[in-house]
């Protein structure tokens, strides 16, 4: 048998510990011994937080963030108080939902199309979701739910529009 296995074997008690004990582990060896002492590669650049290499990597898939290729895009306030409504079917219609609500725009999604089992796979997803960046999630239909953003507040008028579409929104400074 291997010696893993029969350290296992020790381990679980299912055998007992060899009289001469382990002379095949290695020696301890200690943080301050060189590499090249311990038998181990150095450890890549990035690893040891250089900077001067971090665009350098021993992976070929793995390749360093550049800052300032950030592209923030500018949306009216217009468009933001106007709710998007969404018929959910399938788990991945989550991904509308959650594009949506980061560009701060309120979303209304029903989920009444989906069976039970995607129903509350979605609104588990948009409930940490709506929780992670802070905003507000209210039931207004059966199966239907609206999302609102941290700091966006529904107008009259989209109001009178959602409800005319058959939700109940709540009044006040609920949703």
């Amino acid at each position: 048998m291997s010696s893993m296995w029969n350290r296992t074997l020790v381990y679980l008690g299912l055998r007992e510990e060899p009289e001469d004990g382990y002379d095949d582990l290695p020696e301890r060896v200690s943080d301050d011994d060189p590499p090249a002492e311990r038998g181990t590669r150095p450890r890549p650049a990035t690893a040891r937080g250089d900077t001067e290499h971090a665009g350098a990597s021993l992976e070929s898939n793995v390749r360093a963030l550049r800052t300032g290729d950030v592209h923030v895009r500018a949306v009216s306030p217009s468009s933001l108080t106007r709710a998007a409504v969404i018929e959910v079917r399938e788990f991945e219609d989550v991904e509308s939902i959650g594009s949506r609500y980061r560009t701060g725009q309120p979303v209304v999604f029903d989920v009444s199309g989906a069976d039970a089992a995607v129903g509350r796979r979605v609104v588990d997803f948009v409930s940490g979701l709506t929780f992670a960046l802070r905003g507000r999630l209210t039931k207004v239909g059966t199966r239907a739910f609206l999302l609102v953003p941290d700091g966006v507040e529904l107008p009259a008028d989209e109001r009178r529009r959602l409800d005319d579409l058959g939700y109940r929104l709540p009044t006040g400074s609920d949703a």
